[in-house]
């Protein structure tokens, strides 16, 4: 079949000349038509994204260019400057054409080129994907798997780092397969200049040099005399084309090559990270609020719910942000693509590197798996998700091309079996527009956060849950949350349709896609004389909802339950007196009473039963410029996982952040924890130096909210819990169950009692109500819903509103690995259902029962009924028995075993327990209780009920 053909020849359609020369012309031209069709894309979105990190390349790239000029040698004490300028200085050359001079147009110059480069990587990516698959469809679909990756497409506008990286990465890949097939002199030259300048962009470029240098050793080793010579003419030319390129280009490593190569090696492998966790510890180290011993300088990041370390990223870290944040089609494509590989690597006995399709296959492979291997093994310094390894995607994603392939082959095989007569071609050609179309469906509604996508293999559905498992602030790559400013800002424009706006704005934000007359409308300036702050990615995991007396909010974005930004009003003048009533109302509150403490700049603060609040009047600016303290020293176990290494709560924050303008008055709320608190620090200071004020406020709870917890101990004490913990030991904590919560005491407690962590499965009547997982589970630690009062401590979890057939808990110590304490409880049952239970033993107490030791036993048409009274526990911690014998069926029985957990009821010292029975005739029942393998407590056979 010619390759043009639209259509199979089961059909046996003619297709004119002219339409077969038309559809020729077309798949021919595809790959720039649709590179033409993202190109004017590209062009108009451009403005939709920003960045803040564009500054620092900048630097590094005008301080390269002043020291090859001989201006100055400010490069050689840049702390960037071991980062290459092979795309920098270029993009600072184009900043300087005319036109392209306000720094806005200069922003989004640099976006365009840089996405242009990124096209120019699809196109690439067409032509290698055409020369090793033979097929301009499967070419074509290898072009829209790279260019349609949500994160990366998003970095292709904004990070002038990994993107270039990945496009520069794809294209060196096939010029590599290129010169493998020319290998003459010139094309090893040439491709060893081109990997100079790959690993000028990153130093991760040597890795294709070294790749090429083993296959070349194995060429060397494989050949005869005469070839030997060529392979070492060749080898030659591109060594020494790659170094001298890459040494040529990268002016820093003039003055001592060596030494700053290994100095450059270093630092790719150990960024040094300066966190702001370190200047806040240093800060309050000064201060004398926390001990040096207790703070590992370094920063952290969220991942699967756990705070690692920055230097320490665990081996499985840029696995997991790949395989979650990749859409579903490519992994599958590169999952069958890798298999296939390994199929064809198995099928042969010679020489696998020798000079053969394979060997290329084989190379991509492992451009794949070496830098995942290293990274997983070595544990570099690694953050941002997996944007440090953009450029594995380039020949995973030719993998993935592969795996395409051989599905098509394979879908082609059935159909054909079963007489359909479509060829693999056919269904990648109905596959591929459809997969497209819905592709570019998903990417237009995530526009513009791309950069945030995650995949089905996270829980995207449940609110706050994606973002209590990972760093999405960090998932914008440090630069790339810049599309969050653009939307606040259009969302402003409609909004007040005239007049100025007074806005603050986060350092490095800027404006870049809107025109300059609607630029002149915004009025940048600090935080207390501004109107409205953009902020972005708010926290609800820690702060919780927002709420009066916070800084009101008046626009959001979510994505997957979580908040990318928030047009907050600073201003009450702004909004409309609805809004602003409860702020109002929360400020007359405070100046009725005393402040706790009358701070410098004219600052009073008030203590409250869940906040501190602070209130200035007049309102100064100078005075609320520096940030905010509220730290809370407690016990290292009452803390929050995520600080229990710290030894303190941190609540610091800016005005911006809580605080709102009334008048001529300023009101900052920062709400408390729930735990009692040791000592309550507050305050205000600048990072990195001493604290401009401090104040240590009454942190214990007062008479009231000491006298509720008590009261409420009492109460719990006072009826008999649903699991008694053994006295005298710290086994466990005293369980008390209603039909809404779940709540553990003990007397007395001690820290180490409160350390484990809390496990509460709660299984469901009906498993379908939790869409197929086996049980609800609401695990918690102590801080996080619990309380200690004098010498004892209360924990208390919602239980969840679908009926509960059993309810396990616990505790689990994680370090140990074991399990302190486990039971399963009582659960308590409706007062209907209590009446329920109560009417039906009366009935059953009236009728004669079947059998009447140990357990009377009801036999009904429907059903078998087993009661007891008095019951204890001991009674129904055996199994029960019920094997069915039917009448019409010789040998064997039905077997329907059960728990009395789950079909029993244990009230007022009488046990119930019912079973149904099958519809078909029975001649015999057999019933008793068991402990398994052990022979039976008691068993009896009762004839069966007639029907």
């Amino acid at each position: 079949m010619e390759e043009d053909a639209l259509l199979t020849d089961a059909y046996r359609i003619r297709i004119p000349s002219w339409l077969r020369a038309t559809a020729a012309a077309a798949a021919a031209r595809s790959a720039w038509l649709c590179g033409a069709l993202f190109l004017c894309v590209g062009w108009a979105v451009a403005g939709d994204y920003a960045a803040k990190d564009l500054s620092t390349q900048r630097k590094t790239a005008r301080l390269t260019l002043d020291y090859v000029q001989g201006r100055n040698d400010d490069l050689l004490r840049h702390k960037d400057r071991m980062y290459g300028v092979a795309f920098e200085v270029p993009l600072l050359w184009a900043e300087r054409l005319p036109g392209w001079q306000d720094r806005v147009d200069r922003y989004r110059l640099r976006h365009w080129l840089t996405h242009m480069l990124f096209l120019a990587g699809g196109l690439g990516c067409y032509g290698l994907a055409f020369r090793l698959y033979g097929r301009r469809l499967l070419a074509l679909g290898a072009m829209g798997l790279f260019l349609l990756h949500p994160r990366i497409y998003a970095h292709s506008f904004f990070n002038s780092k990994d993107s270039p990286f990945l496009s520069l990465f794809m294209l060196a890949l096939g010029l590599l397969h290129w010169t493998f097939r020319v290998g003459s002199v010139k094309a090893y030259l040439l491709c060893g200049a081109a990997l100079g300048i790959l690993a000028n962009v990153r130093i991760m470029g040597l890795l294709l040099v070294g790749a090429v240098l083993v296959l070349r050793a194995v060429d060397y080793v494989r050949a005869d005399r005469a070839a030997r010579r060529r392979v070492l003419r060749t080898s030659g030319a591109f060594v020494l084309a790659s170094a001298l390129t890459f040494y040529a280009s990268l002016p820093y490593l003039w003055g001592d090559p060596f030494r700053r190569l290994a100095e450059i090696i270093a630092h790719s492998a150990a960024f040094p990270f300066d966190s702001v966790i370190e200047a806040t510890a240093k800060a309050l180290i000064n201060r004398g609020i926390a001990q040096s011993a207790a703070f590992p300088f370094d920063g952290v990041q969220l991942f699967r719910g756990q705070y690692i370390r920055f230097l320490e990223p665990p081996p499985e870290y840029a696995p997991v942000w790949f395989a979650i944040t990749t859409p579903a089609l490519v992994l599958m494509c590169g999952v069958v693509g890798l298999a296939a590989v390994a199929r064809r690597v198995r099928r042969r006995d010679g020489a696998l590197l020798g000079p053969t399709p394979l060997r290329f296959e084989l190379l991509l492979l492992a451009c794949f798996v070496v830098p995942v291997l290293a990274v997983a093994l070595l544990r570099p310094t690694i953050y941002n998700g997996w944007r440090h390894l953009y450029f594995i995607y380039a020949p995973f994603c030719l993998l993935a091309t592969g795996g395409l392939e051989a599905l098509a082959q394979a879908a082609s095989a059935v159909w054909r079996s079963r007489g359909l007569g479509i060829g693999g071609r056919g269904l990648v050609g109905l596959g591929l527009p459809a997969c497209a179309l819905a592709w570019l469906g998903a990417l237009a509604q995530l526009h513009p956060y791309q950069q945030f996508y995650f995949n089905f293999l996270v829980d995207r559905a449940t609110p706050y849950r994606l973002e209590s498992q990972f760093d999405l602030a960090g998932s914008k790559s440090t630069f790339g949350d810049g599309a969050s400013t653009q939307s606040g800002l259009q969302f402003l424009r409609q909004r007040y349709p005239e007049g100025s706006i007074r806005l603050y704005l986060y350092r490095g934000d800027y404006p870049v896609g809107l025109p300059a007359e609607a630029r002149q409308r915004f009025q940048p300036t600090d935080p207390v004389q501004a109107d409205f702050v953009i902020q972005r990615f708010p926290s609800r995991v820690r702060l919780g909802p927002r709420l009066p007396p916070y800084a009101p909010v008046l626009h959001r974005r979510a994505l997957y339950g979580a908040s990318l930004f928030e047009v907050t009003a600073l201003n009450l003048a702004r909004v409309d007196a609805a809004i602003a009533a409860p702020y109002r109302a929360h400020y007359r509150a405070l100046r009725a009473r005393t402040p706790t403490v009358r701070a410098p700049f004219d600052i009073d603060v008030y203590r409250e039963a869940d906040a501190v609040s602070w209130v200035q009047q007049p309102c100064v600016p100078a005075a609320l410029k520096p940030k905010f303290l509220l730290v809370t020293p407690v016990h290292a176990p009452d803390l929050p996982p995520d600080r229990r290494r710290f030894g303190f709560d941190n609540r610091n924050f800016y005005f911006f952040e809580r605080g709102v303008r009334l008048d001529d008055a300023c009101l900052v709320v920062a709400p408390l924890p729930a735990y009692p608190i040791r000592r309550l620090t507050v305050g205000q200071w600048i990072p990195g130096a001493p604290a401009l004020w401090t104040a240590d406020l009454p942190a214990l709870s007062g008479p009231a909210e000491r006298a509720v917890y008590r009261t409420a101990y009492r109460a719990l004490t006072a009826q008999p819990p649903a699991y008694r913990a053994l006295t005298g030991t710290r086994a466990g904590f005293n369980a008390y169950v209603t039909p809404a919560r779940l709540t553990l005491a003990k007397a007395p407690c001690a820290v180490a009692d409160t350390q484990a962590k809390f496990v509460v499965h709660a299984e469901p009547v009906d498993p379908r109500v939790l869409a197929g997982r086996p049980f609800a589970n609401l695990d918690f630690a102590f801080p996080a819903a619990g309380v200690r009062v004098d010498e004892a401590c209360l924990a208390s979890v919602p239980l969840p509103a679908y009926p509960l057939r059993r309810l396990t808990v616990g505790q689990w110590q994680a370090d140990a690995d074991r399990m302190v304490w486990q039971t399963e409880l009582r659960l308590p049952l409706a007062p209907e259902a209590v009446a329920a239970y109560r009417a039906r033993y009366r009935a059953l107490a009236e009728a004669t029962p079947a059998l009447r030791e140990p357990f009377r036993v009801y036999v009904a048409a429907d059903a078998v009924t087993l009661a007891k009274a008095p019951c204890t526990e001991a009674d129904t911690a055996p199994k029960f028995l019920l094997h069915v014998l039917p009448a019409h069926r010789r040998g064997g029985f039905d077997n329907r075993d059960f728990h009395f957990a789950w079909q029993g009821a244990h009230f007022e010292g009488r046990c119930l327990a019912r079973a149904p029975l099958p519809a078909y005739p029975i001649d015999r029942l057999r019933v008793g209780q068991f402990r398994s393998g052990a022979e039976p407590l008691w068993q009896a056979e009762i004839r069966g009920p007639r029907r």
